[in-house]
């Protein structure tokens, strides 16, 4: 049972499983771990997302188009996991992308969710970051999340 201060995600479809029934999310303090997160690593940009594409919760600039963000980052991880099945091997749990000078960073959390993050730097700067705040949003998630 979650304390009375936490919001619960119970919007139409968002975090739901294909019968439509809503899965409860703390989505308010999801919000402030990604704040956290991106004041500490710098990252301009950070959600978790369903492996769907459905933004759960996020902390991007007012500029940005979640849903575009959110679909495009299920996308890639869909890829890679379409990658590595045809090679026979396990599905990546994380994956860095590195520019000249940024990382997009994207880290499963659950087996419906995951973590993505755009973020000025390396992505060996940013890998410890992303695991604990991985970590630490699980515990808002339910367990059939």
């Amino acid at each position: 049972m979650r304390a009375p201060s936490e919001s619960i995600n119970n919007a139409r479809c968002i975090g739901a499983f294909s019968e439509g029934v809503a899965l409860p999310i703390a989505v308010d303090e999801l919000r402030v771990l990604l704040k956290g997160f991106n004041a500490r690593t710098g990252a301009r940009v950070s959600a978790v997302v369903t492996r769907s594409g459905v933004p759960i919760a996020w902390a991007l600039p007012d500029e940005a188009q979640v849903d575009n963000f959110a679909t495009m980052a299920a996308t890639l991880l869909g890829a890679l996991e379409v990658i590595y099945s045809s090679m026979k091997e396990p599905t990546p749990e994380k994956a860095f992308v590195e520019t000249d000078g940024d990382t997009l960073a994207v880290r499963t959390i659950t087996s419906r969710m995951f973590l993505v993050a755009l973020s000025k730097g390396k992505s060996s700067d940013l890998a410890a970051a992303v695991e604990e705040t991985a970590t630490r949003a699980r515990g808002f998630l339910s367990k059939d999340s």
